[in-house]
């Protein structure tokens, strides 16, 4: 068990500098920043005093984001010193570094309006993760949010996105994410529709034209196969859900 422990702490820490730099670090920090727009376009306090804080931050492009967007009371939570080091660079809000999130959760009782999780609840084995979401609930103030951005099953690229990253733990769907948040105490779930940009090259018309003919095709594959049953309505590679802290 200590092999394993020292293993996966190992690929977190090093995650920066072995994989997603040759992932995404060639990107454009500000323009990828902004694409955040198109998921957190509703989801986010209207106070711009509220505060936030962002698990898993990386290399805090969403940080960036919420920075752009006038909020001056958000924090980074980090175990790769690589990525945070990185996020650093561009910020100069909070950031902490930690080996142990559920600790940092556990004496945060009641501090956050919202907490932000992107592509980090993947990463979670599944025996620990609703233990790791009631932390989430705890360190939220009542009445605040939490919002959790996942790659999922149904979408063109979900199952090479699911092997890619070595340390993914798991890949969600609707459901199976509906189910653990209820589970971990969390109610008023809301499903964020991606607010698609006007965009006319060849190259993002062509992906919106696949991307219909594959929610059409995956949509008659389940009405054959399990007819009467729910199947799912959201085909793209992510999803995004708010879900509240009942005051």
């Amino acid at each position: 068990m200590k092999t394993n422990i020292a293993t996966k702490n190992h690929l977190i820490e090093t995650y920066q500098e072995n994989f997603f730099k040759d992932l995404q670090g060639w990107r454009d920090y500000e323009l990828t920043s902004k694409g955040f727009e198109e998921w957190y376009y509703d989801c986010i306090p209207d106070n711009k005093n509220a505060k936030i804080l962002d698990i898993g931050c990386g290399d805090g492009k969403f940080l960036y984001f919420l920075h752009c967007k006038g909020y001056n009371k958000i924090e980074g939570l980090e175990l790769s010193s690589q990525q945070a080091e990185e996020a650093k660079k561009h910020l100069k809000c909070p950031i902490h570094t930690v080996d142990d999130t559920n600790s940092f959760l556990k004496n945060s009782h009641n501090t956050y309006e919202m907490i932000t999780l992107n592509d980090v609840l993947e990463h979670i084995p599944k025996s620990d993760t609703v233990e790791f979401l009631v932390n989430i609930f705890n360190a939220i103030k009542p009445g605040g949010a939490v919002v959790i951005k996942v790659p999922q099953l149904f979408g063109i690229t979900s199952l090479y996105c699911r092997y890619n990253d070595f340390t993914h733990e798991t890949i969600f769907t609707e459901m199976s994410l509906r189910h653990v948040l209820l589970s971990a105490g969390f109610s008023e779930l809301r499903f964020i529709k991606q607010k698609w940009p006007i965009k006319l090259t060849l190259r993002h018309l062509a992906y919106r034209c696949v991307n219909r003919l594959w929610c059409y095709l995956l949509n008659l594959i389940y009405f054959i196969e399990s007819p009467g049953e729910r199947y799912p309505i959201r085909f793209g590679s992510r999803l995004v859900v708010s879900a509240s802290k009942p005051i």
